[in-house]
């Protein structure tokens, strides 16, 4: 059985800038697991925090979204470019 620790997981992601203060590479991924499991991202200069959103209201949206430019168009297509 692999070992699982309960501290937090951080990885930093290369070639992300900070939405706060635009600073390359000051964003660290962090993972946690106790006492329930989450994810967000932070900013190592600014202590800018943002959560994960809620995969949900993402997934209606894109749905809501297909019905349109399906019946807008009367085909649907994998590719979508949503400004």
């Amino acid at each position: 059985m692999r070992y699982q620790s309960s501290r937090p997981k951080r990885q930093f992601l290369a070639g992300v800038k900070c939405p706060k203060c635009e600073t390359m590479d000051a964003i660290v991924q962090v993972r946690i697991f106790e006492p329930e499991a989450d994810e967000y991202i932070e900013c190592t200069q600014c202590q800018y925090i943002e959560r994960r959103p809620d995969p949900e209201p993402i997934i209606e949206k894109n749905a809501q979204l297909d019905l349109v430019q399906s019946s807008a168009t009367g085909t649907s297509g994998a590719v979508k470019f949503i400004p």
